[in-house]
């Protein structure tokens, strides 16, 4: 290749890379911390705060807090008087084996209610951030919209950015202002699909 070919090809790659300098200057950038809107905004401690009212709902129905209480007790009353037998010895005392099987069996029984009520609180859980991302991402939207952003990152955490790049403050207040309560939260999503597409009532 000529030496005069291969100075215009040269000029030509910096003059592309100085283009797409420019285009990315030009591109407005923001970030949004999802983690934060859903701890500071309204909606979201109000969830919280019905998953906390539900776990404590279930512990109250299941008895949870007397059973562990009672499993508790017998352990530790029958530490000192099992740790040492061997299990022949166990087997020669008919009472100390029967309270023994009598404490497992309770361990048993409050280790699967909290189970249950373990799923039960993370089905609702799941239910809810599935909810509260689709209003949210109404809310960066309308945000995004007002700064004029090309690009908005979703992010869990970062070692520096600047407050002028950052949309979660903004996100949290649109939020606020527009969904700020389960209720509202309902009143916003659409009705499932069996409601939406069931027959209207005669007349209507």
């Amino acid at each position: 290749m000529k030496v005069r070919s291969i100075v215009l090809v040269g000029a030509l790659l910096v003059g592309l890379s100085n283009m797409a300098g420019v285009a990315m200057a030009q591109t407005k950038v923001f970030v949004v911390n999802e983690q934060e809107v859903r701890a500071n905004s309204k909606l979201g401690k109000a969830l919280d705060g019905a998953l906390q009212d539900l776990a404590n709902k279930g512990i109250d129905q299941l008895g949870l807090k007397t059973l562990k209480t009672e499993v508790e007790t017998e352990a530790a009353a029958l530490k000192p008087q099992t740790q040492s037998l061997t299990r022949e010895a166990l087997e020669s005392n008919p009472t100390l084996k029967a309270r023994v099987e009598g404490l497992s069996k309770k361990a048993n029984e409050l280790q699967q209610k909290q189970n249950a009520l373990n799923a039960t609180v993370e089905k609702q859980d799941t239910g809810y951030n599935y909810a509260f991302y689709a209003v949210m991402m109404r809310a960066v939207d309308t945000v995004s919209k007002e700064a004029n952003a090309d690009i908005v990152l979703s992010y869990p955490s970062t070692l520096y950015t600047k407050d002028s790049i950052d949309l979660t403050a903004k996100v949290v207040a649109r939020l606020d202002a527009t969904v700020p309560t389960i209720e509202a939260l309902k009143a916003a999503l659409p009705p499932p699909p069996a409601q939406a597409n069931a027959p209207k009532p005669a007349g209507q």
